[in-house]
């Protein structure tokens, strides 16, 4: 099963080994990953004040297409001056299923907590073609749009560059500043690439713009399990 792109493409990169558990008459795959990543980048933005991030995932899917999982991930944030830094644990669940050796579809809620307190909800969906993957994403709490378009390239020694464009339909709720007005529009692109270093462990690297933001870049490693 292809797991679906939830808040970053290189968490779904990354998590390319898995252990299957057999139980009387079902089947699960249990698959993980645990990254240092010296910037947490989401859509385009640097979430982490481009310092680094731990970061770690942990699914467990059902042979029917069915799947939960959890995600760990440090950040960095501004309130009135000071620079505080704080984690974020992640819960999400969904379906997934290949129509076809080439086509396959999903959808997932998930559900993001902050150590400083509050959450947010985010639902999508998901169509994958071949290397191509089409998501649609809805922010809750923010009643806000992405939609995003990635697709994989495999390239040498088994490596793969994933090459992202995303659209923020709603992004005056965002707040982005387009020359002293709010933005009602805003899109990101982004070059990910990972490379395995050894069996279980991969050399990722990220280059990302948004629209109203500062480039960013991000290098790390990524330990399968």
């Amino acid at each position: 099963m292809k797991k679906l792109l939830l808040s970053s493409c290189i968490m779904a990169m990354a998590m390319s080994a898995s252990q299957t558990v057999a139980a009387e008459e079902s089947q699960f795959t249990t698959s993980g990953v645990m990254m240092g990543l010296s910037n947490y980048l989401w859509r385009g933005q640097t979430i982490s004040d481009d310092k680094p991030s731990l970061q770690a995932d942990l699914m467990v899917e059902h042979d029917s297409g069915f799947y939960l999982g959890t995600s760990f991930e440090t950040y960095r944030y501004e309130d009135e001056n000071d620079v505080n830094n704080d984690y974020e644990i992640d819960y999400y669940g969904g379906y997934y299923q290949m129509v076809n050796d080439d086509l396959g579809f999903g959808f997932n809620a998930m559900k993001y907590t902050y150590g400083a307190g509050g959450y947010s909800v985010e639902y999508a969906l998901s169509v994958d073609y071949q290397a191509i993957n089409l998501a649609v994403n809805y922010d809750q709490d923010v009643e806000a749009w992405y939609t995003e378009l990635n697709y994989s390239f495999p390239l040498f020694n088994d490596s793969s560059l994933v090459a992202h464009a995303g659209l923020f339909t709603d992004a005056e709720a965002y707040e982005f500043d387009d020359h002293g007005k709010v933005a009602d529009t805003a899109y990101d692109v982004a070059l990910r690439y990972s490379y395995p270093l050894l069996s279980q462990l991969n050399l990722m690297l990220e280059a990302s713009y948004h629209e109203f933001n500062d480039d960013h870049y991000m290098i790390g490693l990524a330990y399968n399990f």
